[in-house]
C-alpha cells in the first residue's frame, strides 16, 4: 500500500500524471482465466506503477512492443500490468479473446466511448451520465436484472438502433455507396489530362474526406466551412493526445485542433436545424443534414435532451470514425498495388467486371453489390486491415472493477493463424485469403475459380472491434474503400516515382506505419509515395 499511497500523492501534484486514470480506462482487463485464481506474470517496469504508465502515455507503439516481448519471454498469453494504481491484464490467444468478446454480462464495453464523449465530443457530465446511468446494455434483450427499464430510458439501445437501422441495413448502406460513388467520381473529373505528378496520401485524403463528408453530412457543411478537410486532419493527428496526453497548459495544440473542428460541426448543426424543412418527405440524402442517418441521430439526440453542442461533438466523433480508418487503409492498398504492377493489373481486371449501366441515367458505374464479392479485392482489403489497423479492444470487469485489453496487432500477426511457409504473417500477401476451386462443366472441361476465404476467424481478426460492440460503420467503410480503389485503378494508370517525407524531402526508406496511431485506429503511412498518373478514360 505504501507504493500506491506515494503514487496518489504524486498524482495530486503532477497534472500530467492525473491522466493515468484515463489511460487505465483505455487499457482494459480480462479476469476470467483458465488457471483458476492464480495471477498471471507481471509486465516488468523500473519504477513500480509509473514506468509502464509513462510509456503508454508517450509511446503506445513502444508499450505494445514491450508487452509482446514479455509475452514471448515469459511464455504466457496473459500478462498483468499497472497503469498507476489501477491493475490491468493484456490477453492474447484465441480462447482468451473469445471470452473477452463473449462475456457481455460480466464485461462492460462502454469505457472507451464514454471517454470519447468527454475528450472528443465535449459532452457535459450530465449528458454523459445519461449513458452511464443506463445499465440495460446495447442489446435488444436487457442485461440481467435490468428487464424493468422502460424502453425510452434505454439510451445505449436507442443509440445502437440508429446505426443498425440507418447505416447497417442494406437499403441505406447501398444508397450511401451510390451517393459516395457520385461525389468521388465527380472530384476525379477535375484531374488534368495526360501525365501529372501527385502525392498519393495527400490526394487520397483530400478526395475521400470531402466525398465521404458530403455523403454522410451533406454539401452544406463544406460550404459553411471550406477549411473542414484540413481542420479534420489536424484533429486526426491530435486525437490520441486528447485521450491520454498532456494537459492543456502543457500542450495546447490538441485542444485547439478540437475546438477548430468542433466550431465547424456546430455551424453545420445550427444551420441544418434552421434550414431543413422537417415536413418534407423522407429521402436518402439532402444537402442540409446529408444522410438519413444524420437526420435521425439529430432528432433522437434532441428528443433525449442532448444539447446542440453535444450533437456537434457527435458529428466530430463520426468524422473521426469514418475518415480515421477508411482513408489510411485505402492509401495502403494503393501503395501495395502501385508497387506491384502485375497485381495492379489483376485487381483492375477484377474491378472492371463490376461495372454496370444505370438503367435510369445510362451512366456507366460500379455496382457496390458486385464489388464487395470480388475475391482478389476482398482478400486485399482484409490483408491491409490485418496489417495496418492497431485497435485496442477494451472491457471493464463489472466486478471487482478491473480492466481488460487485447490489441488487434498481436492477433493479426499471429504466425500460427496467418502465416504460411512462403508468406509469413508480417508481410503483405494479396492472395492470403483466396482459395481455388476446380469445377467441371457439362463438356467435361475443368475450370479453376478463385474464391474469397478469410484465413483467420473472428477471434483472430477484429479491426472493427469484436463481440456485441463493433464499429457500426464497418459495412459502409468496406464499400467506401473498395469503391475508391476500383474507381482509381480502372480510370487511372499509376507509376511509382519516389518516397518522400511528409514535408517533401526525398526519402531512401519506404513508408511504414505511423506509430503515433498505435492502439487507436488504422495507422497511416509515415511518409508519402510520389507517383505519376494519367486518366485512361
Amino acid at each position: 500500500m505504501g507504493a500506491v499511497s506515494a503514487l496518489v500523492s504524486v498524482l495530486n501534484e503532477l497534472p500530467i500524471l492525473l491522466s493515468l486514470a484515463l489511460v487505465a480506462t483505455i487499457v482494459g482487463v480480462l479476469i476470467s482465466m483458465s488457471s483458476g485464481n492464480k495471477e498471471p506474470p507481471s509486465l516488468p517496469e523500473n519504477i513500480p506503477f509509473l514506468s509502464n504508465a509513462y510509456l503508454y502515455l508517450t509511446d503506445v507503439e513502444g508499450f505494445m512492443e514491450h508487452v509482446n516481448r514479455e509475452l514471448r519471454t515469459q511464455k504466457t498469453d496473459i500478462i498483468k500490468f499497472y497503469m498507476g494504481p489501477m491493475k490491468g491484464y493484456m490477453v492474447t490467444g484465441v480462447k482468451n479473446i473469445q471470452k473477452l468478446f463473449g462475456s457481455h454480462e460480466a464485461l462492460d464495453a462502454n469505457w472507451l466511448i464514454k471517454i470519447l464523449m468527454d475528450k472528443h465530443w465535449e459532452m457535459s457530465k450530465e449528458e454523459i451520465r445519461k449513458f452511464s446511468d443506463d445499465k440495460s446494455g446495447r442489446l435488444e434483450t436487457p442485461q440481467q436484472g435490468m428487464e424493468g427499464v422502460p424502453e425510452d430510458k434505454r439510451i445505449w439501445l436507442g443509440h445502437t438502433r440508429l446505426y443498425h437501422d440507418f447505416l447497417s441495413k442494406r437499403k441505406y448502406a447501398d444508397a450511401l455507396a451510390d451517393i459516395y460513388h457520385s461525389f468521388f467520381a465527380k472530384m476525379l473529373e477535375e484531374q488534368p489530362e495526360g501525365w501529372s505528378t501527385i502525392n498519393l496520401f495527400e490526394t487520397v485524403k483530400h478526395t475521400m474526406t470531402e466525398s465521404a463528408t458530403k455523403t454522410l453530412f451533406g454539401t452544406r457543411i463544406m460550404e459553411l466551412s471550406p477549411g473542414l478537410v484540413d481542420a479534420y486532419w489536424d484533429f486526426d493527428q491530435n486525437g490520441g493526445k486528447l485521450l491520454w496526453g498532456l494537459p492543456r497548459w502543457l500542450d495546447r495544440r490538441p485542444y485547439q485542433a478540437r475546438e477548430r473542428l468542433h466550431h465547424m460541426t456546430r455551424k453545420y448543426i445550427d444551420s441544418a436545424w434552421e434550414s431543413y424543412d422537417w415536413k418534407e418527405p423522407e429521402s436518402d440524402w439532402e444537402p442540409h443534414w446529408g444522410s438519413r442517418l444524420s437526420r435521425e441521430v439529430a432528432k433522437w439526440m434532441r428528443q433525449k435532451g442532448f444539447s446542440d453542442k453535444a450533437q456537434a461533438g457527435h458529428t466530430l466523433g463520426t468524422l473521426f470514425g469514418v475518415h480515421g480508418n477508411s482513408i489510411p487503409i485505402t492509401t495502403w492498398a494503393l501503395i501495395e498495388l502501385i508497387k506491384d504492377q502485375s497485381l495492379f493489373r489483376a485487381a483492375r481486371e477484377e474491378a472492371m467486371q463490376t461495372y454496370v449501366v444505370d438503367p435510369t441515367t445510362g451512366e456507366r458505374r460500379i455496382s457496390a453489390e458486385k464489388l464487395v464479392s470480388m475475391p482478389l479485392l476482398q482478400s486485399i482489403y482484409v490483408e491491409i486491415l490485418r496489417l495496418h489497423v492497431s485497435y485496442t479492444v477494451t472491457r471493464e470487469v463489472v466486478q471487482p472493477g478491473a480492466l481488460v485489453q487485447t490489441n488487434s496487432e498481436m492477433a493479426h500477426r499471429d504466425e500460427a493463424v496467418w502465416g504460411t511457409d512462403d508468406h509469413p504473417a508480417s508481410e503483405f500477401w494479396a492472395a492470403r485469403n483466396i482459395k481455388y476451386i476446380d469445377t467441371t462443366g457439362e463438356a467435361g472441361n475443368t475450370t479453376r475459380q478463385a474464391q474469397f476465404c478469410m484465413k483467420g476467424r473472428p477471434s483472430s481478426f477484429f479491426p472493427y472491434g469484436g463481440g456485441h460492440v463493433m464499429c457500426p460503420g464497418r459495412h459502409f467503410a468496406k464499400q467506401e474503400i473498395l469503391l475508391t480503389l476500383a474507381i482509381l485503378i480502372t480510370k487511372f494508370d499509376m507509376e511509382f516515382l519516389d518516397w518522400t517525407t511528409m514535408d517533401g524531402k526525398k526519402s531512401d526508406k519506404p513508408a511504414h506505419d505511423d506509430g503515433r496511431y498505435a492502439g487507436i485506429i488504422a495507422m497511416p503511412p509515415d511518409r508519402e509515395m510520389k507517383i505519376r498518373w494519367k486518366k485512361r478514360w
